[in-house]
């Protein structure tokens, strides 16, 4: 039998709605935080449906009801799997809210209790986070530090004119930030002068990297 363009190509179109490419198997990926079995519940209504028929858009709708997820990828694996792989939104700081303390991302989403207060700094904040320049500018200065920087916060304010104070974890020292400008070299002035052994409790300046300033209790 010879098929013509028309004849096979049809055949082709309807090999991918059969249940030959029918979903069996949803594989999610990428959970830490979210539990894999709610997420997976949430999918169920997609099985059985054939692989070329699921749209990012559905799974869009469908994963947009989990908070955690900031984005996702899927690919559809002949003939039975679909695979999704989901990132969940990363923690940066800690605000309380009535009386608890909760992680956010750099969103501004609140993303679940925090369990843990010594990963990440807190952050003195009046308000929502939302739309909030002073936790856009908190964000974008602990966004620029160097890692052994950030760890080394336990907590960070912002001004109303936008230039933050840092307290340091181990020493209890202050330091005046400025803004969020020039954050590297700051960084690296306030490494060099902890490293001198500067007592605990002193206020360190940095705003003026070049001209950095240590003011110590007593005086």
């Amino acid at each position: 039998m010879i098929f013509g363009p028309l004849t096979l190509s049809a055949v082709i179109l309807a090999s991918f709605f059969t249940p030959m490419f029918a979903i069996q198997n949803i594989d999610v990926t990428g959970t830490e935080r979210l539990e894999k079995s709610k997420l997976e519940s949430s999918l169920v209504q997609f099985m059985d449906r054939p692989l070329t028929t699921v749209s990012e858009a559905e799974l869009a709708e469908v994963l947009g009801r989990f908070p955690l997820i900031e984005t996702f990828t899927f690919q559809a694996e002949p003939p039975h799997t679909l695979k999704i792989k989901v990132r969940e939104r990363q923690p940066v700081v800690v605000l309380v809210k009535g009386g608890k303390n909760y992680l956010y991302d750099a969103a501004g989403i609140q993303i679940a209790e925090a369990e843990d207060t010594k990963t990440y700094p807190f952050l003195v904040l009046i308000g929502d986070a939302a739309n909030n320049p002073r936790f856009d500018a908190a964000i974008e200065l602990l966004l620029s530090l160097p890692e052994a920087t950030y760890k080394q916060i336990f907590s960070i304010e912002v001004t109303p004119q936008l230039t933050s104070r840092l307290v340091l974890r181990e020493s209890n020292t202050q330091v005046l930030w400025g803004d969020a400008s020039d954050s590297i070299l700051k960084a690296k002035v306030l490494d060099s002068l902890l490293a001198t052994g500067v007592e605990g409790g002193v206020l360190i300046d940095v705003s003026s990297p070049n001209a950095p300033v240590v003011t110590y209790p007593d005086f």
